[in-house]
């Protein structure tokens, strides 16, 4: 059998609490740069460049790309910060996949269970398109939210058979 490799990256959608959270950060900096170079005394420059690094590193937070990487049946789901950050959240494997189905319709009823420990959202925000997976791996349920494209998803049916629903 031959071995598959390819990846996707998909970018979260803007919200309306990123947007709020991205202005509060902007108005926050500049009266705290102000305050911080006029009372820092000589290292008044030095802090007011530290404050806006601390916000720059902030903002970048706050506009996450999840890159699905598919291989050989496995999935893993990296996050990467402002096309320089990276870390790896999960790796899917088949055999710890219970199920598998459009968010839309079966995540409000997967949600309510009580065995699911974590909900994870990798998705782009957009809960037409996505997919919920249900994850146990370590003796922890996961319930895990990405947006995969129609070749990831047709590479993982035969992977999942019966835990895979429409």
């Amino acid at each position: 059998m031959e071995q598959i490799y390819f990846d996707e990256i998909h970018r979260r959608k803007l919200d309306g609490k990123n947007v709020f959270l991205k202005t509060l950060i902007i108005l926050g900096c500049i009266p705290l740069c102000v305050l911080v170079f006029l009372l820092g005394g000589p290292l008044g420059v030095a802090l007011a460049a530290g404050v806006i690094y601390g916000a720059y590193f902030l903002f970048l937070r706050l506009s996450p790309e999840y890159e699905y990487i598919y291989t050989g049946g496995e999935v893993d789901i990296d996050v990467i910060y402002g096309k320089s950050s990276r870390r790896r959240l999960i790796t899917i494997k088949p055999r710890q996949v219970e199920f598998m189905g459009k968010t839309d319709r079966y995540f409000a009823e997967y949600k309510k269970r009580k065995d699911i420990q974590k909900i994870l959202d990798f998705s782009d925000g957009n809960k037409t398109t996505g997919y919920v997976v249900i994850v146990n791996s370590n003796h922890i349920k996961k319930l895990v939210l990405f947006s995969p494209s129609d070749r990831l998803v047709e590479q993982l049916k035969p992977y999942l058979r019966d835990n895979f629903k429409e």
